[in-house]
């Protein structure tokens, strides 16, 4: 079907071809009863969750709670459970009977606090999805891979490294509402050179998951766009201002006509006021990637960010009703005093709607009220989601776990980036790439 509209408990989403398995199992509270509800329940212990009458249904978020993007998904994940019940009134409804309750965990853009992270949602209540992580460091053959274990659903708002979904990399129970950064390196190499007439680039970035993949590829994409890197740099995060004016040296003897930066914070800003400290690049163009694009960082920068480049989603094509404008936006200044401070809350309410819906599609009701929940059920019912409406775009999930086949990537000039409520910004570049596109495959 096509331009559909789904009654998610008394929430209204639009939905397009939309098929989501409805089997159920439960485990340990009642064995009997659950493995009569789907005899999976029997082949292994985490296969199931049994939600016993009067429990509520759990999920966990693990976000780094010192970064914008963790923030924003925190306040969306809250604002996608208030919306349960059909209206943004600071009550959350319920699903399928039961009340949901969310766990918050947090990360630190580690390896390391991803895993800790992940094993303390799995030991403070049965989960069923995870909506996380914020930073792809701490996902990659971190968190995603222990959650995988152990069949509980990993869907990230902020996770763009391309290695979360490589054959290699792929954990079979992570999803992403985020883009991949395969699309945003091609689309910043096409703006460095194409528009911005640089032959020569440089890159600085961190030695994790998300920075070095995107700076690798941004290199690869400029190549094949004719120009050349002079220089490639790594750093430590967080550097501190004396090491990051010294990595301005050498980008100053390298002479680039162009800097890609795809820091987070405060790396990124301590990168950019080290950049324009040097004469020799005082203005040489500056481009930082969607992890530093954020209204903390426009206000910690003042007029020295005037003028730097950010690539990221254009948030002004997400979406095909006014839901986002009319009822979202204004609930998160309502309840939060201020408009999301990143371009990821649309990506986060989506990346919780999808998993209320695959709980409401799989749970199998037994007498008296409680829910069994097959835990590959839930999987299978994500993979099937094709054409989903949602705010952030149309989504389809593919089994290596990218739910955005296609993105419209955009460049903007700072100050006028599409964040802190600044939506009706307009971008000085916006191109639109498929994955199929970018991987050479059509």
């Amino acid at each position: 079907m096509t331009g559909a509209r789904l009654l998610l408990a008394g929430c209204v989403i639009a939905l397009a071809g939309m098929v989501l398995m409805a089997t159920g199992c439960g485990d340990a509270p009642a064995p009997s009863t659950a493995v009569a509800a789907d005899p999976a329940c029997a082949q292994a212990p985490d296969a199931c969750v049994t939600v016993g009458i009067g429990e509520p249904i759990y999920l966990g978020t693990l976000l780094y709670p010192s970064d914008d993007g963790g923030v924003v998904t925190a306040r969306s994940v809250q604002l996608a459970v208030d919306y349960l019940d059909g209206s943004f009134d600071g009550h959350s409804g319920t699903l399928r009977g039961h009340a949901v309750d969310v766990i918050p965990e947090a990360e630190e853009c580690s390896p390391d606090s991803g895993r800790a992270g992940a094993r303390r949602l799995m030991a403070a209540a049965p989960v069923l999805g995870v909506i996380g992580t914020t930073c792809s460091a701490a996902a990659y053959r971190a968190a995603a891979e222990v959650l995988s274990r152990h069949r509980v659903l990993l869907i990230s708002p902020t996770n763009t490294s391309p290695l979360l979904t490589s054959p290699q990399g792929h954990d079979r129970y992570f999803f992403r509402t985020a883009f991949n950064d395969l699309i945003q390196a091609a689309a910043v190499a096409e703006f460095a050179r194409q528009r911005l007439r640089a032959r020569t680039a440089a890159t600085v970035s961190v030695n994790d998951a998300y920075s070095r993949p995107l700076a690798a590829q941004f290199v690869d994409g400029f190549a094949g766009e004719g120009g050349r890197a002079v220089a490639a740099l790594t750093v430590t995060d967080p550097i501190g201002a004396g090491r990051a004016a010294q990595v301005a040296s050498r980008l100053a003897n390298a002479a680039p006509g162009v800097i890609f930066l795809p820091l987070m914070e405060p790396t990124c800003g301590t990168m950019v006021r080290a950049i324009r400290a040097e004469p020799a690049l005082a203005t040489t163009p500056v481009v930082v990637s969607e992890a530093c694009m954020s209204a903390t960082f426009l206000r910690r920068m003042g007029s020295l960010a005037n003028g730097i480049y950010a690539s990221g989603p254009d948030p002004t094509g997400a979406g095909s009703s006014s839901f986002a404008t009319v009822q979202f936006l204004p609930a998160y200044r309502r309840q939060f005093g201020s408009a999301p401070a990143t371009v990821f809350a649309f990506a986060a309410f989506d990346a919780t709607n999808l998993v209320l819906e695959a709980v409401r599609r799989t749970a199998v009701q037994l007498p008296g009220g409680a829910l069994v929940i097959n835990r590959e059920a839930l999987r299978a019912s994500i993979i099937s989601v094709n054409g989903y409406d949602g705010l952030s775009g149309i989504l389809t999930c593919l089994p290596a776990g990218d739910c955005v086949p296609a993105a419209r990537i955009s460049v903007y000039r700072a100050p006028q980036w599409p964040v802190g409520g600044r939506t009706a910004a307009l971008p000085v570049f916006s191109t639109a790439r498929t994955l199929a596109e970018v991987t050479g495959g059509g």
